[in-house]
């Protein structure tokens, strides 16, 4: 069996990025970026790009322009699938996502 774990703050890394997340779409920002989301919660781009991609894939739609990438730039664009969740919600799936 593997030894599913996390850090002891990915929990913290997980609130602060939905709190953005859904704040900016309250606001009528559809996307985000990696680097805003990093400015807005005080994370490094590595840990909320890392956080995205391992903790919080079944939260939130990425997409990454192709168009983009063809001319050498990789810029991640994210929006929450599901806003209405509780916080007690993303915590719980965050939990099944170890199982």
């Amino acid at each position: 069996m593997a030894n599913n774990k996390f850090y002891k703050t990915t929990n913290t890394n997980v609130l602060k990025i939905y709190r953005f997340l859904k704040t900016a779409q309250s606001n009528g920002t559809d996307y985000s970026t990696v680097g805003e989301i990093a400015r807005g919660t005080g994370l490094h781009k590595w840990t909320v790009s890392r956080t995205l991609d391992i903790w919080m894939s079944s939260m939130v739609e990425m997409i990454i322009p192709e168009e983009l990438e063809d001319v050498g730039l990789k810029l991640k664009l994210v929006k929450l699938s599901n806003n209405n969740l509780s916080e007690e919600q993303v915590l719980r799936l965050l939990k099944i996502r170890l199982y």
